[in-house]
């Protein structure tokens, strides 16, 4: 009777052991998601308000595919792996700094988001600008009162 409580304890002790090494990880994850969707969300609303053609969009894709290659290419083999790996997980957050990325590629990379910022900007209408320009402005506004600790 003495052996069989002294299993129960050990197996109650081992279970509690991997929740708390498993829970901490399993609510991290579920924080990092919903954040990453929420963003991708607001992308989505942003790129819907601008009303694009569906010729807009196919060259919007096609850009973005190509400024992904570019900044792929920049990148040496091991950078790419901690890459792949940052988005597997889920947790891109301080993913740039680990790259440590010389200063040669930094300033590649600049120069291509730079370039696909042009690029896109030449598929958009001046009036599409124009409310680009205005929900940019709207975003940097909301940052600032919020940095402020003023809600919304």
């Amino acid at each position: 009777m003495f052996r069989n409580i002294k299993k129960l304890l050990a197996i109650a002790c081992v279970t509690v052991a991997v929740g708390a090494v498993t829970i901490p990880n399993l609510v991290s994850a579920q924080n990092n998601n919903p954040n990453r969707a929420e963003n991708m969300q607001k992308r989505q609303d942003a790129l819907k308000q601008l009303n694009l053609t569906e010729a807009q969009k196919t060259q919007m894709k096609a850009i973005h595919e190509s400024a992904k290659a570019r900044h792929q290419s920049v990148l040496t083999a091991e950078q790419r792996a901690i890459m792949e790996q940052a988005r597997q997980s889920g947790d891109r957050k301080g993913v740039r700094k680990s790259l440590n990325l010389t200063d040669a590629q930094k300033q590649q990379m600049k120069a291509i988001a730079e370039d696909t910022k042009a690029q896109m900007k030449n598929v958009l209408t001046p009036a599409q600008q124009q409310q680009l320009e205005q929900m940019k402005q709207q975003r940097q506004s909301n940052r600032g009162t919020m940095r402020q600790g003023t809600p919304r």
